[in-house]
């Protein structure tokens, strides 16, 4: 059976290599000349960083022993992942998908720059971050204004710059344009919470801390009851004081704690957590230096001038960039396949497969803090279900329910996730899918290493497309089956 996987970013290459694995014809397309997504030149930022210490940012058949690695470094690690597996020879660079669409049981896909075909399954894996969102705003500004995405190395060198938005990627080009630039300034409508790289009052990395089932314990419980163990009954007041120290310690370890208080986040943890990204280095210290001012407002209007706040104020600036996150559309898709709902959240059965659209699947839009580990536990389940072998087989209709009920609990416990952020819930979207494949959720050999030790990571998964495809291979074919 012939697959398309759109994308060849970390999403893309491990579901060729795990599809490969499993028996089937794949060919991925991917617009840009190398393997990586935004890992790869011009995918991203310049200056992007990965936010993974040692053996979190690897998939189970190929360790990856970088620590906060730039990019270029970790678009070696996934282009050595690629060629190792076979993937390489699969992927045909510098080719764009433009079209996807239902034809008589199959998905005809066209591409520019390239040969499309006719395919029995096809899987997007074309990232979250690869569709800027810039907002609509009043007035005209003769200056440059960029997407975080377009920011190249020379953008700020002695420039007056304004950075938009309050994630990851604002803070980081935030502090960048405070070395880089004539001045720098920072404008958030709210503080969000941002992890340190060590816990602790900054001695214990942070996969120590959160990448277990004891830190899982500690957030509102999962949405599926199979998959709440006892543990994750502890009591509310336990969490809450336990959140009380955990808060406390991220204000210390991040270095907000000496930052004035309108600039720390208005919430204590988890409030948010799912947008949480790393601190980056030398953010705090700008801000005390006076080198990065930072607002908390909204921005009103473009002036001639830079920016107008709601709170009156204006920012002179010669570069705008908003860092304003991205919006996860699928232009290339049929008008005919529904993968949204009315409030523009991704309506993906487990996160994966929207319930009329059979054949069709997604990589990385069930996302978790250790994205990669997602990735391919999401590759081994759409393997088995494309083969007709997961343990349970939903209609539609129940599909429908199930991400109905999946979506009120994430506006509850995950507010703003868009359908697809599944936050610091690692190890419970593992074991999800697991029980999907009727295997085993405990990795370790005790309780101790099981319960706490670091076990959103991928090595302890290793081994298991062995299993996955010795289930597939075993098992006859069931009638009517499309593979």
């Amino acid at each position: 059976m012939r697959v398309c996987v759109v994308g060849a970013g970390p999403g893309g290459i491990v579901a060729a290599k795990v599809l490969l694995d499993g028996g089937f014809d794949v060919t991925v397309y991917d617009k840009y000349p190398q393997v990586g997504g935004i890992w790869s030149a011009g995918g991203c930022y310049d200056g992007l960083a990965n936010q993974a210490p040692r053996r979190v940012f690897e998939f189970a058949d190929l360790p990856n022993r970088l620590h906060y690695a730039g990019a270029a470094d970790t678009q070696r690690y996934l282009e050595e992942y690629a060629r190792t597996f076979g993937v390489l020879e699969r992927v045909r660079s510098g080719t764009e998908v433009v079209s996807v669409r239902p034809v008589s049981g199959s998905w005809e896909v066209g591409v520019r720059g390239g040969e499309g075909g006719s395919y029995d399954y096809v899987v997007v894996a074309s990232g979250a971050h690869h569709h800027p969102y810039l907002p609509e705003l009043p007035g005209a500004f003769p200056g440059t204004v960029l997407h975080s995405n377009d920011v190249r190395a020379g953008t700020f060198a002695g420039r007056r710059v304004v950075v938009v938005g309050g994630g990851k990627s604002a803070l980081d080009l935030a502090t960048r344009a405070s070395r880089e630039a004539a001045s720098a300034t920072l404008v958030q409508r709210k503080v969000n919470w941002m992890i340190p790289e060590k816990f602790l009052l900054g001695t214990v990395s942070n996969k120590w801390i959160l990448f277990n089932r004891l830190a899982e314990a500690l957030l509102p419980r999962y949405h599926d009851p199979a998959y709440v163990r006892g543990l994750d009954r502890l009591p509310d007041g336990i969490k809450r004081a336990a959140w009380w120290l955990i808060t406390r310690d991220t204000l210390a370890s991040t270095g907000l704690y000496g930052l004035p208080r309108r600039l720390r986040p208005a919430h204590p943890l988890p409030f948010h957590l799912a947008h949480a990204g790393v601190m980056p280095r030398g953010y705090t210290r700008a801000v005390r230096r006076g080198s990065l001012s930072v607002r908390v407002a909204e921005v009103a209007s473009y002036t001639p001038e830079g920016l107008r706040l709601s709170t009156g104020e204006e920012i002179p600036a010669d570069v705008v960039v908003f860092a304003t996150g991205h919006r996860r559309v699928f232009p290339f898709l049929d008008p005919s396949v529904e993968t949204h709902d009315a409030a523009g959240r991704l309506r993906l059965y487990r996160g994966i497969v929207p319930p009329s659209a059979p054949g069709l699947a997604f990589v990385g839009f069930r996302q978790i803090f250790n994205n990669p580990l997602g990735m391919e536990l999401t590759a081994h389940w759409l393997t088995a279900h494309f083969a007709g072998r997961l343990r349970t087989a939903p209609s539609p209709a129940e599909m429908e329910a199930a991400i109905t009920a999946r979506l009120a609990w994430q506006e509850a416990a995950l507010p703003g996730s868009g359908g697809y952020d599944f936050g610091a819930y690692d190890i419970h979207t593992a074991d999800e899918l697991l029980g999907d494949l009727g295997l085993r959720p405990h990795r370790a050999s005790n309780p101790l290493a099981e319960y706490l030790l670091p076990g959103a990571v991928a090595h302890r998964y290793r081994g298991l497309g062995r299993v996955v495809v010795r289930k597939i291979d075993s098992r006859e074919r069931p009638a009517g089956g499309r593979c």
